[in-house]
């Protein structure tokens, strides 16, 4: 996926850091008259160089910087994710020559152009995950991050929730003072409808999953069935009109059958997709789902940022809640 230099898109989250002991105290974003926030526990990891994952394929995802921004009202947090094996990049340059006799239009040319790194550097791209105050309840704050590849909310939070881990605060209970630690959840916020959705997309496909029944399998309880998948080809258009009524039918009848999870794999005219899944009792009601928010920005965007990019938080700090 190449990444476009002067737009991005913005997934909006509902983070929450929670202590592990109830009586302990919740951890501010930035530090008040207390010395423990997590902007600390973040900022330990960063100065020791641990705050990172590497992933299956040998590639690593940093968290690279953290910063509280007191005008934003949020706690700023810069990831990067490097890829040592990955190819060099390769640029295309495609032209015609000069027209001559008996061939009017000119030769094709094309030639390509690699970009050879150092034997020290990596491909890389970074992303800015942008956590607002107020807290909407207790310990739970909103939270804006730039979609890049590779760097997901999953990673994200294996890389603050072991920060927050082995980031220990004391607390009383009763006159006996214990140590706590925090824990992270992150949970997409659900902003978009699906017959919203239909208005700008189209479904390409229905996904059924049942438990599987396979008697051949049973040998000497080697082998043991697990799910079964269907996929269903949507050939004609299901509209925002027409959704409720033809997705509702489909799924009672694939009940009936024993079908129990469905999934609605949706194309947009941005060139995204979204698999959003449906509830048993869902399909009669208004279906929500994690959508994306494109963002336009004046001045060219590279990449990979060395530092936390301020038109990146001032556009995340002004989406709003919700869509």
């Amino acid at each position: 996926m190449f990444l476009e230099k002067f737009s991005r898109f913005f997934r909006q989250y509902d983070i929450t850091v929670a202590p592990r002991h109830k009586d302990a105290a919740f951890l501010p974003l930035n530090h008040d008259d207390r010395n423990y926030s997590i902007r600390d526990a973040l900022q330990k990891r960063v100065d020791d160089e641990t705050a990172l994952e590497v992933q299956s394929n040998g590639d690593i995802v940093e968290l690279m910087s953290v910063k509280y921004r007191p005008a934003d009202r949020a706690l700023v947090l810069l990831f990067h994710r490097a890829s040592p094996d990955a190819a060099e990049p390769t640029y295309r340059t495609k032209a015609r020559s000069q027209a001559s006799a008996g061939n009017a239009a000119g030769a094709r040319i094309v030639t390509v152009r690699t970009s050879t790194k150092a034997a020290n550097e990596e491909q890389s791209v970074s992303a800015h995950l942008v956590i607002r105050e107020p807290a909407i309840r207790r310990g739970t704050y909103r939270a804006v991050l730039e979609e890049i590849p590779g760097i997901s909310m999953g990673v994200i939070r294996q890389i603050m929730g072991r920060a927050l881990a082995e980031y220990t605060y004391p607390f009383k209970k009763g006159k006996t003072e214990k140590e706590s630690y925090s824990f992270v959840k992150a949970e997409g916020l659900k902003s978009e409808t699906m017959e919203k959705a239909l208005e700008d997309g189209q479904i390409d496909f229905v996904t059924l999953t049942r438990p599987a029944v396979a008697p051949f399998a049973d040998a000497d309880g080697m082998f043991e069935p697990t799910n079964e998948t269907m996929r269903l080809r949507v050939k004609q258009v299901v509209t925002a009109e027409n959704f409720k009524a033809r997705i509702s039918s489909l799924l009672t009848r694939a009940k009936d059958a024993g079908w129990h999870q469905f999934n609605v794999d949706i194309s947009f005219s941005d060139k995204r997709k979204r698999t959003v899944r449906l509830e048993k009792e869902q399909e009669a009601r208004e279906i929500l789902f994690v959508r994306s928010d494109q963002v336009d920005f004046p001045l060219p965007l590279a990449a990979c940022a060395v530092d936390i990019v301020d038109q990146v938080v001032e556009k995340a700090v002004a989406i709003k809640a919700g869509g």
